[in-house]
Formats: structure tokens, C-alpha cells, sequence
């Protein structure tokens, strides 16, 4: 018998699965956009992407095409990906469209029975904004309010509404992350939504459902009215957004 010969032998390897490696680098551009890493405007490139997350270009190229389809990223020449630049008309649907849906996420939260480790969560993720402001540390500011809003919505127990707001969010989290680029508005609005987390903390743990609907709209708006009025300086020759 060929001691080299495997055909009878039953092998006990297990295949790469090539889509596990292009999920988890979809994921991972996915939360970057949520938590405000990347920039409306910003060019990217699927080998710098590449480089950052330690793969080879194919799985990042794949997950930059969903994103595309997604509207997060764009093709913005034939070989030039950008993320999707603010566009002021666009921007005001997404909010007018996040308030409906976030609102009644958090009135769903509120609707169910009083859960003492969703409220102790809530207080930790807003805690820890206070904490990055501080320290001036505005990336950690952004990925703290991400995980207080979408504990908030997981809280609601609808995952498909879970997925369509972390969509709208693809789009609207780099234009909250550009505050970052005028330290006095970001150091103001995020002490500001600290403030109305406080507020829709206690309406959760109250099961007051319109008060949690009316705080969740006000952080959203307020944020967007901020972003609007930053934006609108930018282009008349003040801060550049990015």
C-alpha cells in the first residue's frame, strides 16, 4: 500500500469557507460607519481597507460592493470609493424617517416589563460618553452613543426593525462623526444628548412610552439641527467638514 496515497483515508480538514472571512470584514466596515469612523466624503481604497483589517483585497471588495448597494459607500470614479458625502436634502428624509422609526423602537422598549439590567446598560453606555469627553477622546464618544441608541432598539424585540434602522444609520453616522472636526459643537451636542439619555433612561424605566418616544426624537433632531447649521457654515467658507 502507498503510504502516500489519501483516497481511502477520510480527512478530517475542514474547507475554508470564504464567505465567513467576507462577512466578518462586511461587519466590521459595517460598524465602523455606525460608530462614526469614517467621514462623509472620505475616499477610501479596498487595499488600504485591506491592510487595516489584515485580509487580502477579494473579501473586502465584496463587502464594499454591499455597502455600495447600501448607499454607505459610493463609486465615485472608475477606480475611487468614497463614503457617501452629506447631501442636505437627503440627510433631512433619513432623519425624518430614523425619528418614526427610532420613536417607536423606544416606546416599545418602554412598553415592556421594567428590566433593571436594560436600564443599568443604558446608564454604563451613557456614562462612558461623559467619560470620553472628558478625555477628549471623540471616537469613543461616537461608539458610546451608538451602543446606548441600539441597546435601546435591540430592547424593542423587532430585529427586522433592528436592521432597517442600522441601514439608515450606514448613512447618517459619518455626518455625526464630522462634528468631530469642530471640538466646541461636538463637545456640545454629545453633553447635550447625555442629557436626553438621562431623560430616556428614566422614561424607559418609568414604561412611559411617549417620553421615551419624545427623548429619542429630540436626540435626533437636536443632533441633526447641530450638523445642519455645521454643514451650512462649511460651505460658506467656515470649519471644512472632513
Amino acid at each position: 500500500m502507498n503510504i502516500f496515497d489519501t483516497s481511502q483515508k477520510k480527512s478530517t480538514l475542514e474547507p475554508v469557507d470564504v464567505t465567513t472571512v467576507q462577512e466578518r470584514v462586511y461587519q466590521s466596515l459595517r460598524l465602523g460607519l455606525l460608530k462614526g469612523e469614517f467621514l462623509p466624503g472620505e475616499q477610501v481604497s479596498i487595499r488600504g481597507l485591506a491592510e487595516v483589517l489584515g485580509t487580502s483585497p477579494m473579501p473586502v471588495r465584496d463587502a464594499v460592493a454591499r455597502l455600495i448597494a447600501e448607499r454607505a459607500f459610493e463609486q465615485s470614479g472608475p477606480r475611487s470609493i468614497r463614503v457617501f458625502p452629506y447631501l442636505a436634502s437627503d440627510h433631512e428624509n433619513y432623519i425624518r424617517i430614523r425619528m418614526q422609526l427610532e420613536g417607536y423602537a423606544a416606546e416599545r422598549a418602554a412598553s415592556l416589563p421594567k428590566d433593571p439590567a436594560l436600564i443599568e446598560s443604558l446608564k454604563r453606555h451613557n456614562a462612558s460618553i461623559g467619560e470620553a469627553l472628558q478625555a477628549r477622546d471623540f471616537e469613543a464618544a461616537l461608539a458610546g452613543n451608538q451602543s446606548f441608541h441600539f441597546e435601546v432598539y435591540r430592547a424593542a424585540g423587532y430585529p427586522q426593525l433592528l436592521d432597517i434602522i442600522s441601514t439608515l444609520w450606514l448613512r447618517t453616522g459619518p455626518i455625526v462623526a464630522s462634528a468631530r472636526r469642530d471640538e466646541v459643537l461636538f463637545d456640545r451636542l454629545f453633553n447635550t444628548g447625555i442629557r436626553i439619555h438621562d431623560d430616556a433612561i428614566d422614561a424607559i424605566a418609568q414604561r412611559d412610552r411617549a417620553a421615551a418616544r419624545w427623548a429619542i426624537n429630540l436626540d435626533i433632531r437636536s443632533a441633526h439641527l447641530a450638523i445642519r447649521r455645521f454643514f451650512k457654515s462649511a460651505s460658506s467658507g467656515g470649519t471644512a467638514p472632513a
